[in-house]
């Protein structure tokens, strides 16, 4: 009987090591970027068509390669970063690992022209699915130039499974942001299909966040400076106002490499703690130097998990220092002065007539000490209250009056002081109300706790869908359609999803994937003024899952409808809103969860009493 074991082809090995390292065509942006990051480059230019999958070219003005390294940078495991073992515990680069570029040319058409700054003239190298096609002298500028086609051209199955243009360029752009981040004195440039999606300029590291993301975030940024000598963090934090659940502007970086930590994303997570909802983090870049010695960055093939010898000091320190910056920063939202409207003052003339001097007038006799005025009362059905006792506000109860008729003509009458029209809609109920945040109510034989955020949530989640079913199809066309401020890979999403934004009511003009989109119309049930904020949390809900959503767009859009009205948790609430709150709950379809499928409720019975106390 023959012997079956067999050395594994050359070819083959590498199409499985592109299995681990190519996964998509953002795997080889990241590679080839990186490397370009590594040579020193300071300059770095990508081009894209089709989302990589006709063409991902990486022009850079680094060092370049000589016409042997040129030929070595193909074979597997060949680098210029390691010479011995030792040297895993102190990287500074992002390649280390030798098998981005054999992986590449394992998978795709790749060309490579490259030349060193002593160089007369440089080298062409063309290779095909691991195959050496030739290697010429050739005339170009210093530095590298990587043109990878047809990526995937022969491992069929694997550009199958490719998701949808849209889709890729999300990951395209995200991979992307990750570097420049990390890189404010390169310029770089990002292209898809000849658009132009970024051009950063050389700057500094809030300029270059700010021109990632949008100047929006200028105003919500708090700077971070923790300094130690187990870790230095350096970055900025969001105050809590702009919270929102999804993840895409939350960046951690590690010796000026990205990683994913959701350890250290819960010690950011704590020092918000009761700032914002739960769940809901404000953006954060936070850039972390540790010596490489105390971090091993050799976990995975894309090197974004991390392992920490001093992980949890680390956390200790990351905690400890939001909280501090959180509490020496003004977390109100600032007044952007640049935006504000300039006032006319007229200027003083010398034949002005002198403006009149104030008159003030008071009473010496005047207590304050002591009330001269009796207070209002009207019934409740039960007795009589002062009516300043409620403090009603227009402003302040608007999302929970219009959820019922009821407490539409609750609200005027006491506005009014009439008493006509109060009537109760059920037998009162003790309430009371916990943290601002919870309700208590009598439930049989026992106490019901109700999260007030997420009653709110259900009773206008069923109440949007109720209007978008009867205003199927039918779109609000606006006087003065406006331009949609997305970052580029919401604006990708929206291009991908636009169909089905535009059979729930959003009538949207786009250029193309990546130019500025225009929104002219709008779901007829919608507030003018909130339609972008809840078209944005369409598009972040959709993005959060990766498109793989088995709900349909019209429960999308009536969970974000319902998430930009419902109230927070951490106001008060009068009785009669409990009340309301509470009959709304019961009434609705589902009570006991919220849209996202969390609990409203919880009932103490007197056996999880008596469990409490033992």
């Amino acid at each position: 009987m023959s012997d079956v074991i067999k050395l594994m082809p050359d070819a083959l090995a590498n199409q499985i090591a592109a299995g681990e390292v190519i996964q998509r065509p953002a795997s080889v942006l990241k590679e080839l970027v990186e490397n370009s990051v590594d040579a020193g480059a300071s300059k770095i230019t990508v081009n894209i068509k089709d989302a990589g999958r006709t063409l991902i070219q990486v022009i850079d003005n680094g060092c370049g390669m000589s016409v042997t390294d040129a030929r070595m940078s193909f074979e597997r495991h060949a680098t210029s970063k390691l010479t011995k073992a030792e040297d895993l515990f102190c990287i500074y680069t992002k390649g280390f690992r030798g098998e981005a570029l054999a992986s590449i040319a394992a998978v795709a058409e790749v060309e490579l022209k490259t030349r060193r700054a002593d160089d007369a003239i440089g080298t062409d190298v063309i290779i095909n699915g691991s195959k050496f096609i030739s290697q010429t002298p050739v005339s170009t500028p210093q530095g590298t130039n990587f043109a990878i086609k047809s990526l995937f051209f022969n491992v069929p199955a694997r550009r199958k499974f490719l998701k949808s243009n849209s889709t890729e360029l999300q990951h395209i752009i995200t991979e992307f942001q990750r570097i420049v981040l990390t890189h404010p004195m390169i310029e770089f440039a990002l292209h898809h299909n000849d658009n132009i999606i970024y051009s950063l300029p050389k700057t500094n590291l809030k300029q270059r966040i700010l021109g990632v993301f949008g100047k929006n975030l200028n105003s919500t940024l708090i700077p971070v400076e923790i300094d130690t000598s187990i870790v230095k963090i350096t970055g900025f934090c969001g105050k809590p106002s702009p919270s929102k659940r999804k993840t895409d502007k939350q960046f951690f970086f590690v010796n000026n490499r990205y990683m994913k930590n959701s350890y250290f994303h819960k010690a950011v997570a704590l020092a918000y703690d009761k700032l914002t909802l739960p769940d809901c983090i404000p953006p954060y870049f936070l850039y972390m130097e540790v010596d490489p010695h105390t971090i091993d960055v050799n976990v995975h093939p894309a090197k974004t998990e991390i392992n920490f010898e001093n992980a949890s000091d680390i956390f200790r320190l990351l905690q400890a220092g939001i909280k501090e910056t959180l509490s020496k920063s003004d977390v109100t939202p600032a007044i952007d002065f640049d935006n504000q409207a300039i006032n006319d003052i007229p200027y003083f003339r010398s034949d002005s007539p002198l403006p009149e001097e104030p008159q003030i007038s008071y009473d010496p006799d005047y207590n304050p000490f002591v009330s001269t005025e009796k207070p209002q009362s009207f019934s409740d059905g039960g007795g009589s209250r002062s009516k300043g006792s409620y403090n009603y506000k227009q402003s302040d109860y608007q999302p929970l009056r219009r959820s019922t008729d009821n407490w539409q003509t609750l609200y005027e009458s006491a506005l009014n002081g009439s008493t006509d029209d109060i009537k109760p809609a059920a037998a009162p109920t003790p309430l009371m109300q916990i943290g601002n945040k919870y309700i208590a109510a009598l439930h049989d034989n026992g106490i019901m706790l109700i999260d007030q955020y997420r009653a709110h949530l259900r009773i206008l989640y069923e109440k949007y869908l109720r209007q978008i079913a009867s205003n199927a199809d039918a779109t609000q066309q606006l006087l003065y359609p406006q331009p949609l401020d997305l970052d580029a890979t919401s604006l990708a999403m929206a291009y991908d999803i636009r169909d089905e934004l535009m059979s729930v009511g959003f009538d949207i003009d786009f250029p193309s994937p990546t130019a500025t989109a225009t929104l002219r119309g709008i779901p007829p049930f919608l507030e003018q003024n909130k339609a972008i904020d809840v078209l944005i949390k369409v598009i972040d809900s959709y993005r959060d899952e990766h498109g793989n959503i088995s709900s349909s767009m019209k429960d999308i859009l009536a969970r974000s409808a319902a998430r930009s009205e419902a109230v927070m948790g951490g106001r008060s609430l009068s009785t009669e809103e409990m009340q309301t709150l509470k009959d709304d709950l019961l009434a609705t379809q589902q009570p006991e969860f919220s849209p996202d499928g969390r609990k409203t409720t919880i009932v103490l019975r007197p056996d999880d009493l008596e469990r409490m106390f033992n």
